[in-house]
C-alpha cells in the first residue's frame, strides 16, 4: 500500500470556519496514514504536492512478498550468472534434501546431474525454462524438475530469480495415466478380439460350431448349428447336447468311441449320419477337438460339423456315371463289332458292305447323340421316331405320319428302336413305300399297362414279296431288339406293305431288361 500525504499551511492569519474544517480534515488523514504504517499495511509514502513528490520505501516493504514466497510449494531461488545461489526457499532446500543456510552461497550446478548440465548452461545465459534431472543431497536419488529463470535486469543479465516445480508426482500421474490407458486398451482389445470371434462364429453359417462341457453341456451353439441342425442356441445353451445320432451310432457307441479318439489323438475326424431336430437325416463331416486351458486342464469338447448330402450325392452320382461309362463304351463296342461282321458277312459285295455298315453305324451314333443330349437318362420316343424318317420326308412331308403319346425311355430300349427303325426305313428306301412317289408310311404309338406298341406300315408301295433269306437287319429287329425290349418283334412282308409290330415292357430310365445269355446289356448278339 503506498499513500499520498499533502500538508499546506496558510500564512499566520486567523484561520475561518471552513478552513478549520479543512485542516482537521486533513489531520485525520495524516494520523491514519500514521496507523497504516506502524501496522506494517504500507510499503512506500510519496511526500509532496502535485509538482515535488518524493517517493520513500519502508524497511517493512518486502516482508508480505517474502512471506509469501516463503509458503510457496514450488522452489523459488535468485542465483547469479555463475550459478551461485543468492537466495532460496524453504520449499527449495526441502526438494534438494538441505537446509536454506547451506543453500544460500553454494553453486546451484551442483545439484543438477551431468545429462542436464547442457540444459543448465543454457538457462544461466539466456533465461527460459527446461526439464532438468536435479541430484538430491547425500545421495537421495534424483528426480525431474522444471526451472525457470528470468534475468532481473535484462541489461546486464548478473541477476536471475527463477522458480522449481517438482515434476515427479506430475510424472507419476502420467504413468498412471498411462497405465490405465493401457489397461484400458487391452480390456478394449480383448473385446475386440471376443467381438470378432463371435462374428466368426455367426458368420460361418455353412459350418455348426459347437461346444460342450465335460458334463456334455452346450456352451457354443453357433447360428450354423441352428441352420444345420434346426436347434436354436436359446434352447441347449447350458443344456444338454441334443439327440444327433442315429439308433445304429447310439447301439455302436460312436459317440464314445469319436471322444475317446479326440482326447487320444488330440482329434477326431468322422463322416457319418446324423439326424436333424425334425427327425432327417443327413450326411456329415464333424471335427472334434479337445478344449483344454492354459494349464492343459480339459474342459470340454469342440465340435465343427458340416452338412455333406449334397456332396455325397454328387460323388455317388459321379462315380455312378464314371460306371456307366465305362459300362456303355463297352456295349457299344460290342454293338459296333456285331453290326460290322455281319453286315459284311452278309453283304453281296465289298463296296456294298461297306454302305450298309456306314448307314448302321451313323444310325447308332444319331441315337448316342440323342442320348447324350438328354445325359444318358432316356430319350422320348417321338424323337426317336423323326430322327429315323427325317432323311426321307422330302418335299412331301404329308408322305410319312407319325403319332403317338409322349414316352420315355430308358437308353437300352431307346438305342433299340432307333437301330429298328433305321433298318426299316433303309428297306423301305431301297425296296418298299419310300422308294416310290406315291408310297406312304405310317408310324403309330401307344403306351398302355407299362407297355408300348409301336406299328410300321407301309402303303402304296411296289408289291412285296416275302424275301427268299432273312437278312441281317431282319434278323436284327426280330432277335435283337425283342431281346433288348423284353417283348416282341414281328415283320410281315405283306404285298401291300411291309408291317412290323414291336412291343415291349418300358421300365424306368436305366432298368431295362437284360437280355438271355450271350447278349450284351445294352448292345446286340455278340458275335465270336
Amino acid at each position: 500500500m503506498t499513500s499520498q500525504t499533502s500538508l499546506a499551511l496558510s500564512p499566520a492569519a486567523a484561520p475561518r470556519s471552513d478552513e478549520l474544517s479543512e485542516l482537521r480534515l486533513q489531520l485525520a488523514e495524516a494520523l491514519e496514514t500514521l496507523d497504516a504504517i506502524r501496522n506494517g499495511e504500507v510499503d512506500a509514502l510519496v511526500v509532496g504536492g502535485d509538482h515535488n513528490r518524493q517517493v520513500y520505501t519502508l524497511e517493512t516493504a518486502d516482508r508480505s512478498y517474502r512471506l509469501l514466497i516463503e509458503q510457496m510449494t514450488d522452489g523459488a531461488l535468485m542465483i547469479d550468472r555463475d550459478g551461485a545461489v543468492l537466495y532460496g526457499n524453504r520449499a527449495l532446500a526441502d526438494m534438494l534434501r538441505t537446509t536454506t543456510g547451506r543453500l544460500i552461497g553454494k553453486g546451484f550446478g551442483a545439484f543438477v546431474a551431468p545429462e542436464s548440465a547442457q540444459d543448465f548452461q543454457r538457462l544461466l545465459q539466456k533465461g527460459g525454462k527446461a526439464e532438468v534431472v536435479l541430484a538430491r543431497r547425500g545421495d537421495a536419488g534424483t528426480f525431474v524438475a522444471q526451472l525457470s529463470l528470468t534475468k532481473m535486469d535484462p541489461r546486464d543479465g548478473r541477476l536471475l530469480c527463477g522458480v522449481l516445480t517438482d515434476l515427479t508426482a506430475t510424472y507419476a500421474q502420467a504413468r498412471e495415466v498411462a497405465d490405465a490407458r493401457s489397461v484400458l486398451a487391452v480390456e478394449a482389445a480383448h473385446r475386440e478380439s471376443d467381438e470378432r470371434y463371435r462374428l466368426i462364429l455367426e458368420g460361418a453359417s455353412d459350418y455348426a460350431i459347437m461346444a460342450t462341457d465335460l458334463d456334455e453341456k452346450v456352451t457354443i451353439w453357433n447360428a450354423g448349428a441352428q441352420q444345420i441342425l434346426g436347434w436354436p442356441a436359446s434352447e441347449l445353451i447350458g443344456r444338454a447336447f441334443p439327440a444327433i445320432w442315429t439308433v445304429e451310432d447310439i447301439a455302436a457307441g460312436a459317440d464314445e468311441r469319436e471322444r475317446a479318439l479326440c482326447l487320444e489323438s488330440g482329434r477326431a475326424e468322422e463322416e457319418r449320419w446324423h439326424l436333424r431336430k425334425d427327425g432327417a437325416s443327413f450326411w456329415s463331416h464333424t471335427l472334434m477337438m479337445p478344449l483344454r486351458k492354459d494349464d492343459g486342464r480339459l474342459i470340454g469338447f469342440l465340435r465343427i460339423l458340416r452338412d455333406r448330402t449334397a456332396q455325397r450325392a454328387s460323388d455317388e452320382k459321379q462315380s455312378l456315371l464314371v460306371n456307366e461309362l465305362n459300362h456303355r463304351v463297352k456295349n457299344t463296342l460290342a454293338t459296333v463289332q456285331s453290326i460290322a461282321a455281319q453286315t459284311l458277312r452278309s453283304a453281296p459285295s465289298a463296296e456294298q458292305g461297306r454302305a450298309a455298315l456306314e448307314e448302321r453305324l451313323l444310325a447308332l451314333s444319331r441315337a448316342h447323340d440323342v442320348l447324350t443330349r438328354e445325359s444318358w437318362e432316356g430319350a422320348e420316343l417321338s424323337e426317336i421316331v423323326a430322327l429315323a424318317v427325317s432323311p426321307y420326308l422330302g418335299s412331301d412331308v404329308a408322305r410319312i405320319v407319325t403319332h403317338g403319346p409322349s414316352l420315355r425311355l430308358p437308353p437300352r430300349m431307346a438305342l433299340a428302336i432307333a437301330m429298328a427303325l433305321q433298318e426299316l426305313a433303309t428297306n423301305a428306301a431301297k425296296y418298299g413305300a419310300l422308294s416310290a412317289p406315291l408310297g406312304r408310311l405310317s408310324i403309330v404309338w401307344t403306351h398302355e399297362a407299362r407297355v408300348v406298341r409301336l406299328r410300321w406300315e407301309e402303303k402304296d408301295g411296289p408289291l412285296v414279296a416275302p424275301p427268299l433269306r432273312r437278312g441281317f437287319g431282319s434278323r436284327l429287329i426280330e432277335r435283337s431288339l425283342a431281346a433288348e425290349l423284353g417283348g416282341e418283334a414281328a415283320i410281315d412282308f405283306a404285298p401291300t406293305g411291309v408291317v412290323c409290330v414291336i412291343t415291349g415292357a418300358v421300365e424306368a430310365p436305366g432298368k431295362g431288361p437284360r437280355g438271355p445269355a450271350g447278349w450284351s446289356g445294352d448292345g446286340y448278339q455278340q458275335v465270336a
